[in-house]
């Protein structure tokens, strides 16, 4: 028994080591809908894309929206707050964000979704994934395959899920009347410069918001 027990914890740690934890992934966006209004701005997605870096207990996601917006999110583990960046139709904004200034049903959302690991594998740019489920509060269901072969230290935000033992390479979900599919196409293990990456400091050219003046400006518009 005892042996059984040494055996499989060095076979965890040799696991852990041979993990990459460390990197930059890349991935097209294809968005469709079946609404015919929202199909109208589905071809101004064309060309989509995002990237995921993360770095030891820091987190970076840059969404490429087609015509519309660029977004950034800087996260890192050791501090609440959470540096986003905007560049699209309302000018170069940064808001920083802590948990308080989420919603009531966004935290509840967040709270009680459901994550289920399920039986299933697939390749990805030869590496083998597994499947996620993740259910919202109001059904919606997103697929995610991930690789434990590649796991971020730290796995929170929009893309990084903690409870998903992975990085995703393949997500579906809904986003409203739209259905969004990301698939990655590359992931490079080195990055360069990642104090610069993952700086929080507001980048010149941008405007400093707060969470209330944004949503003044939404509704304004």
């Amino acid at each position: 028994m005892k042996k059984l027990l040494v055996l499989s914890a060095i076979s965890i740690c040799l696991t852990s080591i041979g993990q990459i934890t460390q990197g930059r992934a890349s991935y097209d966006l294809v968005f469709s809908s079946d609404d015919p209004q929202t199909s109208a701005y589905v071809s101004q997605m064309e060309g989509s894309t995002l990237e995921i870096y993360f770095y030891g207990d820091k987190t970076r996601s840059e969404m490429y929206m087609g015509e519309f917006m660029t977004t950034i999110n800087i996260m890192d583990k050791n501090q609440d707050t959470t540096l986003t960046l905007l560049d699209g139709m309302m000018g170069k904004i940064a808001m920083k964000t802590t948990e308080n200034d989420m919603e009531d049903e966004q935290k509840l959302a967040m709270s009680e979704r459901q994550i289920e690991l399920v039986e299933g594998a697939k390749e990805i740019m030869g590496y083998t994934c597994k499947k996620a489920i993740i259910t919202t509060t109001d059904g919606n269901e997103s697929i995610v395959w991930y690789t434990p072969e590649i796991v971020p230290n730290y796995r929170e935000g929009q893309f990084l899920v903690d409870e998903i033992p992975g990085l995703p390479l393949e997500m579906t979900s809904k986003w409203g009347n739209m259905s969004i599919t990301c698939v990655a196409f590359e992931f490079n293990k080195k990055l360069k410069k990642p104090e610069k990456l993952f700086d929080t400091s507001i980048p010149d050219g941008f405007t400093l918001r707060t969470s209330e003046e944004m949503k003044q400006m939404r509704r304004g518009r």
